[in-house]
């Protein structure tokens, strides 16, 4: 989350995420971070936040923060 809270707007590509959270030695696979970005989506729903995280098919995620 800190992530894509530090680089709203942006792209972060499923590898880069891999490797800061993670770790390079790690065998974390990119279900993981699906695995993980499902949760986060389940807790902006039950906050109740306008913020969402976009899949960039075949690239990775960005968060949008939406101005209410």
């Amino acid at each position: 989350m800190e992530l894509l809270l530090n680089n709203v707007g942006r792209i972060m590509p499923k590898n880069l995420l891999i490797e800061k959270i993670w770790g390079l030695d790690s065998d974390a696979e990119y279900n993981n971070i699906e695995v993980y970005i499902s949760f986060l989506r389940q807790k902006f729903t039950s906050l109740g936040t306008s913020a969402q995280i976009r899949t960039i098919r075949g690239v990775g995620y960005q968060l949008e923060a939406n101005d209410d």
